[in-house]
């Protein structure tokens, strides 16, 4: 009986392992970002911007709440970045609905 448990359990990881591949997989082929590491905002195709008051970047769902629209140089600075705004659509597609979790055994 435990090496039944011992297999199901076993089977379960797999499973899970597999599903988090697919999801990972899934979620790159939708926005094709560049791994190869860079400097500015917007590199990585995000709007370019960074938030004075936080020295962060500003994603595009963020860039009018914090740079204002259209975005104001009193708030934000434009970086300018190779591959600014690339993402674009990407960034903004509507969320996938989360899939139901396995039980656990």
């Amino acid at each position: 009986m435990a090496g039944l448990r011992r297999a199901s359990s076993l089977l379960g990881t797999v499973l899970a392992a597999g599903l988090l591949v697919a999801t990972t997989a899934a979620a790159e082929a939708r926005c094709d970002i560049d791994p190869t590491p860079c400097r500015g905002c917007g590199c990585k195709g995000g709007p370019g911007w960074r938030e004075i008051a936080t020295g962060r970047c500003v994603g595009f769902r963020d860039i009018d709440q914090k740079c204002g629209r259209p975005p104001s140089s009193t708030l934000c600075v434009f970086e300018n970045a190779p591959g600014t705004g690339a993402n674009r659509d990407c960034a903004l597609a509507p969320a996938e609905p989360k899939r139901p979790q396995p039980p656990r055994p």
